[in-house]
């Protein structure tokens, strides 16, 4: 009997250990964020901040361009490479959309990498459709932007239940 009350709590103290990562398709992504934004990260740096569920060990300084979702302007900081070694938000600077969730009073990326969109020229990392998660392709900058536009107007007129995708251990899951 002793064994077994060990092994159940020995399980309960690591079931962080063997938690993995929820990766939200593109939908569920817009809908779950608390903000969206065009951005350019102009500085990236070491840190050490702590969150209600991770420990974020960098952080990146990023002037808005455009907000497409929530309430963001000017110059915010972004807090990534949580320390959850499943997944993680890795910022570099340059320009991006980014999925962004609010942690008491910090930002910090949704959906992990996923989250982070990178532009060049007038082009955008995007999900290649809502069915595939992690295939992305070269996509023109003002259709991501419509479609994430189109998207949040439908979040607008129906609410859905929001997950935190940002805890894999959430009881919101």
């Amino acid at each position: 009997m002793k064994m077994i009350l060990f092994g159940i709590a020995f399980l309960m103290i690591n079931s962080q250990s063997f938690a993995k990562a929820r990766y939200a398709n593109k939908t569920e992504m817009i809908f779950e964020s608390d903000a969206i934004a065009i951005v350019n990260i102009t500085k990236v740096e070491k840190t050490e901040k702590q969150g209600k569920s991770w420990t974020y060990h960098q952080k990146a300084s990023a002037t808005i361009e455009q907000c497409l979702k929530g309430e963001v302007k000017g110059t915010i900081e972004i807090y990534g490479i949580e320390n959850f070694e499943c997944a993680q938000c890795n910022y570099e600077a340059g320009r991006f959309i980014v999925f962004l969730r609010k942690q008491e009073d910090f930002w910090t990326g949704a959906n992990w990498n996923l989250g982070i969109c990178p532009i060049k020229d007038d082009n955008v990392q995007w999900f290649r459709d809502d069915k595939t998660i992690f295939e992305m392709k070269k996509t023109p900058l003002q259709d991501a932007v419509d479609e994430i536009s189109l998207l949040v107007e439908k979040q607008k007129k129906e609410p859905p239940n929001k997950k935190d995708v940002s805890n894999p251990s959430s009881p919101e899951r």
